[in-house]
C-alpha cells in the first residue's frame, strides 16, 4: 500500500510538472508576454486572422439585392485614360510614422460601421436601420422628453431603467449581431466605449461631448477593423480566384488572393480612388461593382494591405493565429505588429515592398536556452523518481519475503504439534 501511494504521488507530481513545463516551452516559443493594458484601463485584444465566409453569403444575399458596404462612390469608368491611371502614385509620406496611432469614437465608426449605416448613421432601411433612435433611447433626459411628447409622463426612476435596457441593448447588438447585421468580436472593452460614446454624440444626446475618449492603435490593428468589419461584409476570407467571366456573373473575389491579385499601390488605388477591372470573355474593362471608400485614408488603406499580408486569411481560426502580439510601447485595441522586426505599410515608400526581418537570434537564444533547461530538470526528476521506485520496490520485496518465511515456519510447528496430538489421542 505505501508503495502505491508513493507511485501516486510521484505520478501527480510528474503530470503537473510536464504541464508546466509545456506551457512554459509553448510561451517562449511563440513569443507571448503579458497582455499590456490600453490608454484607458481595458485589456487588450490579440490581433488574429480574419476567417470563415462573408456576411453576405452567411445571409445568402446577392450583392446586387443588398444594400450593406455600399456607402461609398463607384470608382472610375473605363474610359478613364490609362496614363493618368498608370501615372497615378499613392501620397504616403516617405517619413518614418509612429507605431502608434490614436483613434477617436469617429475614426471607430469610419473604421467598422460607415460600410454600412453611411456617415450620418441613418442606415439604408429597412435592410440596414438607423442607429440614431436606438442610442437615443440610452439617454434618460432624451427617454423622459420622447414619452412626454407622445403623452405619456414617466417618473425618472422609470427612465432610468428604460435607458439603462437600452443600453444593455446596444452593447449585445455590437457583442452579438442581429439578424442582418455581424457581429464585433474584434471590439474590446475601451473601444466599445469609444465608439458608443461617438454613436451618442452623433444621435445628439446631451452631454455625449464630454464623454469622448481616444485610443492608441497600431496600423495592422487599424487594418483589421477595416477587414473585418467592412471587407469582409462582402469578401469571404479563403478561396480560389474567380475567372474573368466569373467576376462579370457576379463573383466576389476572396481575401487571401487579394496580395497576390494586387500590388500595394494598386490597392491602394483602388480602395481611395477606384480603378477599372477587367471582366467576362474576352477580358474587357469594366467601371465594376466595388464602391470606393472615400471616407480611409491612404495610409488606412496601407495598413489593410499590411494586415492581410502579415495575417494570412483562414477558414477557420487556429491557436496559432490567436495568440497575443508583443506590446513595443502603450498601444490599445489590439496589439503592436507581430514579433518580426517590421516597417509599417503606412510609412514604407511605395515602389518597395513590406519589409519584414528575421526575428532577433538572441530571442531564439534564449528559447533554446529555457527548452533545453527544462528538458534536462524533466530527465533528472524522471531519473530520481525511476531510483525511489527501484529503492522502494527491493526494500518492500525483501519485507515481503521475510514475511513468508515467518508464515512458513509457524505453520511448519503447527503441523508438527497437530501431528503429535493425533498421535497422543490415537
Amino acid at each position: 500500500m505505501q508503495f502505491m501511494k508513493n507511485s501516486r504521488c510521484f505520478a501527480m507530481m510528474m503530470a503537473i510538472v510536464m504541464s508546466l513545463a509545456g506551457r512554459c516551452a509553448y510561451a517562449q516559443a511563440n513569443h507571448l508576454s503579458p497582455p499590456a493594458q490600453n490608454a484607458v484601463g481595458s485589456r487588450d485584444v490579440p490581433v488574429t486572422v480574419v476567417t470563415g465566409e462573408s456576411w453576405l453569403n452567411h445571409l445568402n444575399r446577392p450583392f446586387n439585392e443588398t444594400s450593406m458596404g455600399k456607402t461609398g462612390h463607384l470608382g472610375p469608368p473605363p474610359s478613364v485614360p490609362g496614363e493618368e491611371t498608370a501615372g497615378w502614385q499613392p501620397g504616403l509620406s516617405s517619413s518614418v510614422a509612429p507605431q502608434t496611432v490614436t483613434l477617436h469614437g469617429a475614426d471607430l465608426y469610419r473604421l467598422n460601421c460607415q460600410g454600412c449605416h453611411g456617415e450620418s448613421g441613418l442606415g439604408a432601411p429597412p435592410e440596414i436601420n438607423s442607429v440614431i433612435n436606438p442610442v437615443r433611447a440610452t439617454s434618460v433626459a432624451l427617454v423622459m422628453e420622447r414619452m412626454k411628447t407622445v403623452g405619456m409622463d414617466i417618473s425618472r426612476g422609470d427612465a432610468v431603467k428604460l435607458a439603462q435596457e437600452s443600453n444593455t441593448a446596444l452593447l449585445q447588438r455590437l457583442h452579438n449581431g442581429g439578424q442582418n447585421m455581424p457581429p464585433f468580436p474584434h471590439l474590446n472593452d475601451a473601444e466599445v466605449r469609444s465608439l458608443v460614446a461617438y454613436l451618442k454624440q452623433l444621435a445628439g444626446v446631451p452631454g455625449a461631448e464630454a464623454e469622448q475618449v481616444a485610443v492608441k492603435e497600431s496600423p495592422v490593428r487599424v487594418g483589421e477593423h477595416i477587414v473585418k468589419s467592412t471587407c469582409h461584409t462582402c469578401h469571404s476570407a479563403t478561396g480560389p480566384d474567380p475567372s474573368y467571366q466569373q467576376v462579370l456573373d457576379g463573383a466576389i473575389p476572396p481575401l487571401n488572393t487579394l496580395t497576390a491579385r494586387k500590388s500595394r499601390p494598386e490597392f491602394i488605388q483602388k480602395i481611395t480612388h477606384g480603378a477599372p477591372i477587367l471582366m467576362g470573355t474576352p477580358p474587357s474593362l469594366y467601371r465594376g461593382r466595388m464602391p470606393v471608400f472615400y471616407y480611409l485614408s491612404e495610409e488606412e488603406a496601407a495598413d489593410v494591405y499590411l494586415y492581410l499580408t502579415l495575417y494570412p486569411p483562414s477558414e477557420s481560426a487556429s491557436l496559432d493565429t490567436t495568440i497575443a502580439l508583443s506590446q513595443h510601447g502603450p498601444t490599445a485595441g489590439g496589439g503592436a505588429p507581430p514579433p518580426q522586426k517590421l516597417l509599417s505599410a503606412s510609412f514604407v515608400p511605395a515602389n518597395q515592398p513590406v519589409e519584414v526581418q528575421k526575428p532577433d537570434t538572441g530571442t531564439d537564444m534564449q528559447t533554446v536556452a529555457v527548452l533545453s533547461g527544462v528538458g534536462l530538470f524533466i530527465v533528472l526528476l524522471l531519473a530520481g523518481g525511476l531510483g525511489f521506485t527501484v529503492h522502494e520496490f527491493k526494500r518492500l520485496s525483501a519485507k515481503s519475503s521475510g514475511c513468508s518465511m515467518t508464515v512458513h515456519t509457524i505453520h511448519q510447528g503447527r503441523i508438527a504439534d497437530a501431528t503429535a496430538t493425533f498421535h497422543h489421542v490415537f
